[in-house]
């Protein structure tokens, strides 16, 4: 058995595990990124989450014990825990003074930290860390410099833009020329976000419109027009072959297959009236919508999205999650 121990200021523990907890995915939306990465090389301590999305590294340096020098080598190890568990030891590093030593020793199955006047003890999550390859050469091949021409302005999510509010202070920002990737510096701290598939001239012609004092209703529309038509086309196509996998799933006696079916069927009749609504009302907002939309479908990772939404409007979406899963296991009446 193989056991390692680190040292590291108690704020900084809270600090980086703080720092990164808003790139952590869920578990019901995606559970392989429901971790958070420990990961200590011979100087300083990282955390690292990612939700698909973003990517986020804060890191610590790390201490030897009852001294204000660094640590000077040490074995590498990394370790992941469950989302709870990651938070749970962050809110009992927060608990304890500002300098007060946390030392972490890292065994097969649980991580220990402990001071003076108090312990903790969590699990180890045996799931990986989702990032083929490893963080390191990731963030590496996005920062590394080059001569070519600069990359275009890129479009991003300003939903997932408030994740980096938690970095604190100033932050720095540029755009990888590896893949046009959002990059977020700070002291101790660097993510990354991926940025979203948008035509960039619209939003620049209207910044112009604006300067010049040109109404920007005068502008054509975003290049809208092929995602709109083909997105009415794909709800449309759903609700007609909808009616007959419903019929086979009643033969087979899936209720559960033709139930889901029909969700879907009606999920897309109603977002074709109401987009035909918003095209009489206001057209550009619709086809604006219908490219948002397009990208949306194009990533398959819109869940996510649907979850941070729900919880943004006061719902309680794990609320829902439960019953549904409640329902599943429930017995059936005969």
């Amino acid at each position: 058995m193989t056991i390692t121990t680190t040292t590291v200021r108690a704020a900084e523990l809270a600090r980086i595990l703080n720092q990164t907890a808003p790139h952590r995915s869920k578990p019901d939306t995606w559970q392989d990124g429901s971790v958070t990465l420990l990961d200590a090389d011979p100087v300083r301590l990282h955390a690292v989450t990612t939700s698909r999305y973003t990517l986020a590294v804060a890191s610590a340096t790390l201490r030897t014990p009852d001294s204000e020098e660094t640590s000077a080598g040490g074995e590498p190890w990394s370790t992941t825990l469950q989302g709870d568990d990651a938070d749970s030891l962050a809110a009992w590093a927060r608990t304890r003074g500002y300098d007060e030593d946390v030392r972490l020793i890292v065994a097969p199955d649980r991580l220990d930290a402990s001071t003076l006047t108090s312990s903790l003890h969590v699990p180890v999550s045996a799931a990986k860390f989702p990032l083929r390859g490893g963080w390191r050469p990731f963030i590496a091949a996005r920062v590394e410099p080059s001569t070519g021409p600069a990359p275009a302005p890129i479009a991003l999510d300003t939903a997932i833009l408030r994740r980096w509010k938690g970095v604190g202070g100033y932050v720095w920002l540029g755009v990888s020329e590896h893949d046009s990737s959002l990059l977020v510096l700070g002291e101790n701290f660097i993510g990354v976000q991926a940025p979203v598939k948008r035509e960039w001239q619209a939003p620049l012609a209207q910044a112009s419109a604006a300067a010049d004092g040109r109404p920007v209703e005068e502008l054509p529309l975003p290049n809208g027009d092929d995602e709109f038509s083909s997105i009415r086309w794909e709800m449309l196509r759903r609700m007609v072959v909808a009616d007959e996998a419903i019929k086979d799933a009643r033969y087979a006696g899936d209720d559960a297959l033709a139930d889901a079916v029909l969700a879907v069927a009606g999920s897309s009749h109603v977002a074709v009236r109401a987009l035909r609504a918003l095209e009489k009302i206001d057209p550009r907002r619709a086809h604006e919508l219908a490219a948002a939309i397009s990208d949306e479908l194009d990533r398959g990772e819109f869940t996510e999205a649907a979850f941070e939404t729900a919880a943004a409007l006061n719902l309680d979406p794990s609320a829902w999650i439960a019953q549904y899963n409640a329902s599943r296991t429930a017995p059936q009446e005969s």
